[in-house]
């Protein structure tokens, strides 16, 4: 049985048989990877207490016919560290679970892997008191950056139609997949309205002018991811709730 070395990020754990689990896990070189951790669901497992969320593992991995399985683990870094702060545990989850949707199977994330390093670090510094704005602005600023480097960036440059700067009354349009302005939007369309100052937000930070995001820019960002996925997400619905 041949066996490779990796480091990942544990995105996600599922129960898996008896007493066994599926981690969903980010790594460099191989991608996202579904593996089979043996024996992980039990309380004496030795390789359970390294497979925490919100850190980098070191990972031996055993090859397998349709699912690879783990074979060695040891935590590297811890970027949260248990027990874990409302601000902290919220918003973790919330890049997580951003980072499962926008990444594919054996496909090199090392782009996104230095992102999710990068950001854990600015949610581990959140501060535990009015702490929502600045949650805001990180997970807005996150979800940005993950777009553009997964090459689906938010076309920003001009409305679809009339190809002039956006600017007055904006929407953004699900069947075209951009920002229109609102004289332009055709009957029926399914569009929703966007606030001017979103649009500068957005404009500013894909140029790399990194500034407090305000409220509409993560609603919008969050609608736009879910309905890329087809579904509610399920760490964002927890965070609203926070909010």
């Amino acid at each position: 049985m041949s066996t490779y070395l990796t480091t990942g990020f544990v995105l996600r754990q599922r129960p898996w048989r008896e007493h066994d689990r599926l981690y969903t896990v980010l790594t460099e070189g191989y991608g996202r990877l579904d593996l089979i951790g043996a024996g992980t669901a039990k309380p004496n497992s030795k390789l359970s207490p390294h497979l925490q969320p919100f850190a980098e593992v070191e990972l031996m991995v055993a090859r397998g016919k349709q699912l690879d399985r783990l074979a060695g683990a040891q935590l590297s870094t811890s970027y949260l560290k248990p027990p874990f702060s409302l601000p902290q545990v919220t918003v973790g989850a919330a890049l997580l679970e951003v980072v499962r949707l926008y990444t594919s199977e054996a496909v090199n994330e090392a782009s996104l892997t230095q992102l999710l390093r990068r950001y854990l670090g600015k949610v581990a510094a959140l501060p535990e008191v009015d702490w929502r704005p600045a949650a805001r602005s990180l997970l807005a600023s996150f979800m940005t950056e993950v777009l553009s480097v997964s090459g689906l960036g938010l076309p920003l440059a001009s409305c679809e139609s009339c190809r002039e700067c956006l600017s007055g009354e904006v929407c953004f349009s699900w069947e075209r997949h951009g920002f229109l302005h609102a004289p332009h939007v055709r009957s029926g369309e399914a569009v929703v309205g966007v606030a001017a100052e979103v649009v500068a937000w957005l404009t500013s930070n894909a140029a790399g002018v990194v500034n407090a995001a305000p409220a509409g820019a993560l609603a919008f960002l969050t609608d736009y991811a879910q309905a890329q996925a087809g579904r509610e997400l399920s760490s964002f619905r927890v965070l609203r709730a926070s909010m």
